[in-house]
């Protein structure tokens, strides 16, 4: 008895098992007012007269008459099927399409649309975003290649079955959810087959094409690979080695702590960083215009935890950053909208170099021609807020600005504004500062004897900071140096000698180093020699003798 009950239990599990089955490959229809089997046969199967085998299989008493709810069990196989292209949704950047059974490759343009066994392999820097017939969004990157192996619909049930082969590059997908089981979305790459449905997720194949990486963001993907399979489940990812099964799915490195951007950004290039995410090896930074990334403006990897935004034109963006780990599996996003408004950009600035010291001359200062610019506001000041301005013009047209009216000596700070033609400011240039001071006068040094029978060097002393070079020399051009020292006071002694003219200048030398012009040549005679008269005669005598 109890034996008979568990081959029955095993029957009835075997016969729901199957029904199960047969259920999953059924469309369910629900009808609406004024539906008969008639036009619903007319307008979704492959033939009109299944109408009756559709009658049977559900029981319809009246097919002319249905009243709306009723579900009907339509048989997948006894569905219209017709192929439906793709269209190209967005493009930036170029892209080339190859047609099914040509060699020829041409331009790939917005709005195009992609057939059955059709290529497109994307350029440097570029990205596009192909829409299927129920509205699944594909965006392939840079540097890739993909080829279309089915794309059809069943009818009008918004059944699609598109089936795409990776075969180098990257792309995300975000899949419509399947309105039956005639709905299909399956991505191939040399390694790997990911069959998903109502899901987001990424696929990579690896730059030698043997390695493929799955990561799911929304949903679940079944990965097959050498005839293994394996389920990924949200915020997981895998990696497929050609010939080899699925890895087992590891979870997803967490989204960067990116913060929220407080102000425009107004520079170029302006750096952007988050705090390093653990067992992190990379990080990929992208910017978009629009929240979904259908295509991405820019694109970059960073060893180090921030990125350069990029020079683009101004508008709003979003900036999204997600970890990459050992495997090169990228994690999830983080997204910052953001608005850049650094157009047109300040020229650069030449002359006067940073905190240049000018001696007994006035500046002209002198920058770079911006690109954008059809002129110029400068704006000077003698204080760095630029509250005390001593010039403020935006009708600059030229490159240079001759600051010989200014007051000297003084410090001065100026920056640049450029201007469009239409009047738009672009964001305010760096501050640079340059100061005018007074041209150290030359030293005029005398020479008179001390006391102590030294003689002494003097000259007018200058400001406390000054220091005072000397030398001495026994050649009118200083070449054979006898003295050559610093002085803090303004005077020098030096023991008087026989026999030998000597040379002596002097100079100032201020507290930053610079050096003023060297004085007027002193030219110190030797001590007269006074060797005694008779002494004088008696060696005349001697040589006379």
């Amino acid at each position: 008895m109890l034996g008979r009950r568990i081959i029955a239990a095993t029957v009835l599990s075997v016969l729901s098992s199957f029904t199960s089955v047969a259920m999953a490959q059924d469309w369910i229809y629900t009808t609406t007012k004024g539906d008969n089997l008639w036009n619903l046969s007319e307008q979704y199967l492959d033939r009109v007269t299944r109408f009756e085998a559709l009658r049977k299989i559900n029981g319809i008493e009246n097919p002319k008459q249905m009243p709306p709810g009723i579900k009907l069990r339509i048989p997948l196989k006894w569905i219209r099927s017709n192929p439906v292209p793709a269209t190209v949704d967005e493009l930036l950047g170029d892209a080339q399409l190859q047609r099914a059974g040509s060699s020829e490759q041409v331009a790939l343009q917005h709005g195009d649309e992609v057939f059955l066994g059709d290529q497109i392999r994307t350029g440097g820097d570029s990205t596009l975003a192909i829409r299927f017939a129920d509205d699944s969004i594909l965006t392939l990157y840079a540097d890739s290649l993909i080829r279309f192996d089915h794309l059809s619909a069943h009818g009008k049930t918004g059944m699609v079955d598109s089936r795409l082969n990776l075969i180098q590059g990257r792309m995300d997908t975000r899949v419509t959810p399947a309105s039956g089981p005639g709905s299909r979305f399956e991505i191939q790459t040399p390694s790997a087959i990911s069959a998903v449905r109502g899901t987001e997720y990424r696929a990579l194949v690896g730059e030698d094409g043997k390695i493929s990486n799955i990561e799911v963001l929304h949903g679940k993907v079944k990965v097959s690979g050498a005839g293994k399979h394996t389920l990924v489940k949200r915020g997981f990812g895998t990696q497929v080695a050609e010939g080899k099964a699925p890895i087992k799915p590891r979870k997803l490195l967490p989204a960067p702590g990116l913060t929220a951007f407080d102000a425009p950004v107004r520079n170029i290039s302006q750096l952007v960083s988050w705090p390093a995410v653990d067992k992190a090896q990379a990080y990929r930074a992208e910017v978009s215009a629009d929240a979904d990334f259908d295509v991405v403006q820019w694109s970059r990897i960073s060893e180090y935890a921030k990125i350069a935004l990029p020079d683009i034109a101004d508008g709003e963006y979003y900036l999204r950053v997600r970890a990459i780990d050992s495997l090169g599996l990228e994690g999830l996003n983080s997204v910052q909208p953001f608005v850049l408004d650094a157009h047109p950009q300040p020229p650069l600035q030449l002359q006067p170099v940073p905190e240049q010291v000018l001696r007994g001359e006035t500046a002209v200062l002198q920058w770079t021609a911006s690109a954008d610019a059809a002129r110029y506001r400068l704006e000077v000041a003698t204080d760095e807020a630029f509250t005390q301005l001593v010039v403020d013009q935006d009708d600059i047209t030229g490159s240079r600005f001759d600051t010989a009216d200014l007051p000297v000596p003084g410090k001065y700070y100026w920056r640049l504004t450029s201007i469009t033609s239409s009047g738009e400011h672009g964001p305010v240039g760096i501050s640079r500062s340059w100061q005018v001071k007074p041209a150290p006068e030359k030293v005029e040094a005398a020479v008179g004897a001390a006391e102590d029978g030294k003689l002494v060097a003097s000259w007018r002393a200058g400001s406390a900071e000054q220091q005072y070079q000397v030398q001495m020399a026994t050649d009118e051009n200083f070449e054979d140096l006898l003295l050559d020292q610093m002085q803090d006071e303004a005077r020098i002694s030096f023991d008087a000698v026989e026999g030998q003219v000597r040379y002596l200048r002097v100079r100032s030398v201020e507290s930053d180093g610079y050096q003023g012009p060297w004085g007027t040549v002193q030219r110190i005679l030797p001590i007269p020699d006074y060797t005694p008269l008779w002494l004088s005669g008696a060696a005349m005598l001697l040589l006379i003798l």
